[in-house]
C-alpha cells in the first residue's frame, strides 16, 4: 500500500466529528453533527480501507443504516473524491 493511501486510511479510520464536518463542507456534502458522530463512531478504529472496494461497499451499507440512503450516496462521493486521484 502506497504512503498517501495509508495516511488516507488512518485519517478516515480515526476522524472526529468535527473533522468530518468540515470535509463534508468542503466538498459539498450535506451531514448533520448526529450523522457525523455516527459515521465517526461507526469508522472508529475499523481499520478499513476505502481504496478496497468491497470494504468501502462495506461501511457505505452500514452508514445507510445509521445515516440513511441519501446521506451513504454523499458519504461515497466524498470517499470518491479522496480516492480517484490515486
Amino acid at each position: 500500500m502506497k504512503l498517501f493511501e495509508m495516511m488516507v486510511n488512518h485519517k478516515i479510520n480515526s476522524i472526529r466529528p468535527d473533522e468530518l464536518l468540515s470535509l463534508a463542507k468542503q466538498h459539498k456534502v450535506a451531514l448533520t453533527q448526529k450523522q457525523a458522530q455516527d459515521i465517526t463512531a461507526l469508522l472508529a478504529g475499523k481499520n478499513i480501507n476505502i481504496f478496497d472496494i468491497r470494504q468501502r461497499q462495506n461501511v457505505l451499507g452500514q452508514i445507510t443504516k445509521v445515516a440513511g440512503a441519501s446521506t451513504a450516496r454523499e458519504i461515497e462521493s466524498l470517499f470518491n473524491n479522496l480516492t480517484s486521484n490515486f
